[in-house]
C-alpha cells in the first residue's frame, strides 16, 4: 500500500513540474509596419452637356448653364506637414463656344484633411489649383461621395455668340504633392 501511495505522489507531483514547465513557455515575434505614400484619383463620369438656352423673357442674356453631377475621388497619405493639391486644365486646342468660358469650382465634402476648394476657377491650358491643403484622406467611393465638381458654361459677350457652335473639351484633373 505504501508503493502505490509512494507511486501516486511522485506521479502527481511530476505532473506539477510538467504544468509549471509549460506556463512557463513564451515565443516573440517582430512585424514590421509601414504606411506607404498614396496618392490615388477617380472621377464618377461626364458632366452633363452645358447647353446656352432661351431666356425666360425676351431682352434678356442667356442664363448660364452648369452641371454639378461628377465627382472627384481621392486617397491620399501624406507625411507631418506635406499636403496635396488637385489642379485642372484643359488641352491645348480646347475651347470654349465664342463668346463663353468655362469654368470649374470643386467643393469638397468636409471631411477631415479633405482640402479646400480654390473657388470657381475658368478653365484654360494653364494648369490651376482647384482644391488645396489635402492631407491624409479617403473621401468614399459611392455616387455623392468626394469633391463635388460643378461645370458652368458663362456667357460672357451675348453678342459674340454663334448659333448652333458645339464645342467639346478634355478636362484633366491632377492629384500632386502641393509645391
Amino acid at each position: 500500500m505504501r508503493s502505490m501511495k509512494a507511486i501516486l505522489a511522485g506521479g502527481v507531483l511530476g505532473l506539477c513540474f510538467v504544468g509549471l514547465g509549460f506556463a512557463a513557455m513564451t515565443a516573440a515575434q517582430t512585424v514590421g509596419m509601414q504606411v506607404n505614400s498614396i496618392c490615388v484619383l477617380a472621377v464618377t463620369g461626364n458632366p452633363g452637356a452645358l447647353v446656352v438656352s432661351v431666356p425666360a423673357v425676351g431682352g434678356q442674356t442667356p442664363a448660364n448653364p452648369s452641371s454639378n453631377t461628377t465627382y472627384a475621388q481621392y486617397t491620399s497619405t501624406v507625411a507631418g506637414t506635406t499636403s496635396r493639391k488637385m489642379t485642372a486644365v484643359w488641352g491645348a486646342s480646347d475651347a470654349a463656344p465664342t463668346g463663353c468660358s468655362l469654368k470649374l469650382q470643386a467643393t469638397p465634402s468636409g471631411g477631415l484633411n479633405q482640402g479646400s476648394s480654390a473657388g470657381q476657377i475658368t478653365l484654360s491650358s494653364t494648369a490651376q489649383d482647384l482644391i488645396t491643403a489635402i492631407k491624409s484622406c479617403a473621401t468614399g467611393n459611392a455616387a455623392a461621395n468626394g469633391a463635388q465638381l460643378t461645370y458652368t458654361l458663362s456667357v460672357n459677350t451675348v453678342t459674340s455668340l454663334v448659333a448652333s457652335e458645339s464645342k467639346m473639351a478634355t478636362v484633366t484633373l491632377t492629384f500632386t504633392d502641393a509645391a
